[in-house]
């Protein structure tokens, strides 16, 4: 038996229509399964957690890169595999794996039941699944978030908010520590750290990253003009941007970010908390499908 874990207005209300597809799938093809529909930030984690307890199979995420990163949480650690079906706005976990966007097409991929362990990392409580972004990139996600624009310009929502907070943002002091060696930096507009090269809906910042070798992968955006940062920023998307000189690519296990103000951070999409933070991989901790 599989369950399945809907967050009904990710996307804007995409994951209700996402869901009454698959639903249809599962019932035509008489295909036993069992459904939660999340009602609160953090209920998809506890919704997964009492599923470890029961006789399900798997757990599917049906969603956004958030809603998987809650089923992942409550996942992380056990012998019980997470699927995932995308309708969210980024879908860049699903991007990084190949998952298909197509409802139908990401079902039978879960279906085949291939299980394939992948790292996170651990936030202190929180797990990291996908992606992390602390600074200028937080606060667009931030406010993406919020907006009622999101459903009008889901694929280039964070583009218009990054023009948005060009001009007004403050880049600031921050001290990266990688594996005990300390960087500091005098102005950051942004580091993202990942296990998946993806972010922001289709952003390649970590173009190397990989969520299977033991590693995460840091970007830092040093200080540079805002016309500058705003002429390089197409090039994100194809993971061309980390040539320029303002722009420095890392890589550690156990990682300390500090900064001289509280920096909003946010986790595989969702606003976390602020400065200062400190992330630890958890190699091979999590199975999906």
């Amino acid at each position: 038996m599989r369950l399945f874990i809907v967050n009904k207005r990710s996307g804007r209300g995409r994951g209700k229509k996402v869901w009454t597809k698959v639903r249809q799938i599962l019932e035509i093809r008489k295909i036993p399964y069992q459904v939660e529909f999340t009602e609160y930030p953090g209920h998809a984690t506890e919704i997964a957690r009492e599923a470890v307890h029961s006789n399900i199979e798997a757990v599917v995420a049906v969603g956004g890169d958030g809603t998987l990163h809650e089923v992942g949480n409550g996942l992380v650690g056990t012998e019980i595999p997470l699927g995932y079906i995308p309708a969210g706005s980024g879908n860049d976990f699903a991007r990084a794996e190949n998952i298909p966007r197509d409802p139908e097409q990401a079902l039978e991929r879960i279906l085949r039941h291939q299980v394939r362990l992948i790292d996170t990392a651990d936030l202190g409580g929180k797990v990291l699944v996908g992606f992390t972004g602390i600074g200028f990139d937080a606060q667009i996600a931030d406010l993406a978030n919020k907006s009622s624009l999101k459903r009008f310009f889901r694929k280039f929502i964070y583009l218009v908010f990054l023009l948005r907070c060009l001009w007004t943002y403050r880049p600031t002091k921050v001290t990266i520590s990688l594996d005990g060696k300390s960087y500091h930096y005098d102005g950051v507009w942004l580091i993202a750290i990942n296990n998946t090269s993806f972010y922001g809906g289709g952003m390649k910042i970590c173009p190397d990253a990989q969520n299977d070798d033991g590693w995460l992968d840091i970007c830092c955006v040093k200080y540079c003009r805002p016309r500058t940062l705003l002429r390089v920023f197409p090039q994100v998307y194809k993971g061309t941007h980390i040539n320029h000189p303002f722009v420095s690519i890392h890589r550690g296990k156990e990682i300390t970010v500090q900064s001289e103000r509280p920096l909003i951070i946010h986790v595989d999409g969702e606003i976390y908390g602020t400065t200062p933070l400190s992330v630890t991989i958890r190699p091979k901790s999590l199975r999906i499908l």
